[in-house]
């Protein structure tokens, strides 16, 4: 009797979904981070009605705080990149991780462009999931074919903004990889 291998699709192998943390501060979209800022009585008049007018904005941009609910991603892998998505409240990853906009800034994007990224290891080697034993890991992010770096600039009393525009200033971000499920169906 012979035996029938199969293939999995490689792609499935290296995809997983995870949550993110910057200085175990979870990664959210910005709406949740300012939400939580405006809770803060500390907070003056001014920054007040400056976070309120960028709500009503409705800002796409992720950023990270204590206290809110973190994003659940999915990391697909393919072609030697992944592109990271988004899971919106209908369960669904419709949105993917971007830096396509004119300030660069790490925002949600719907459609067909997404930006692809390379993830690092602690010793600055290019990895993927088989590569990461651990469920949770420090990692770093690196960006479309030139590969830049993400880093973060910003905070008190605003949100910290996450960007590979090197001319924006700031500082190399690490991000706490917390590996929710491996192996699973990427999305193209």
């Amino acid at each position: 009797m012979e035996e029938i291998q199969t293939m999995q699709d490689p792609a499935k192998q290296q995809s997983f979904t995870a949550k993110l943390f910057v200085g175990g501060k979870p990664v959210a979209e910005v709406r949740k981070v300012i939400y939580k800022l405006l809770e803060d009585p500390k907070i003056g008049s001014e920054w007040h009605e400056h976070h309120e007018n960028i709500l009503n904005d409705d800002p796409q941009y992720l950023s990270y705080r204590e206290g809110v609910i973190p994003e659940i991603f999915l990391f697909t892998y393919h072609d030697d990149v992944y592109t990271i998505r988004i899971k919106g409240e209908d369960g669904q990853f419709t949105r993917t991780a971007s830096m396509e906009g004119s300030p660069r800034n790490l925002s949600m994007f719907t459609g067909d462009d997404p930006t692809y990224f390379r993830i690092v290891n602690s010793d600055g080697v290019v990895v993927k999931l088989d590569e990461i034993p651990d469920d949770v890991s420090e990692v770093y992010l690196e960006t479309g074919p030139q590969r830049r770096p993400v880093h973060t600039y910003a905070g008190p009393p605003t949100f910290p903004v996450f960007t590979d525009d090197q001319n924006r200033g700031g500082s190399l971000v690490s991000f706490r990889l917390q590996i929710i499920e491996r192996n699973v169906p990427g999305i193209r």
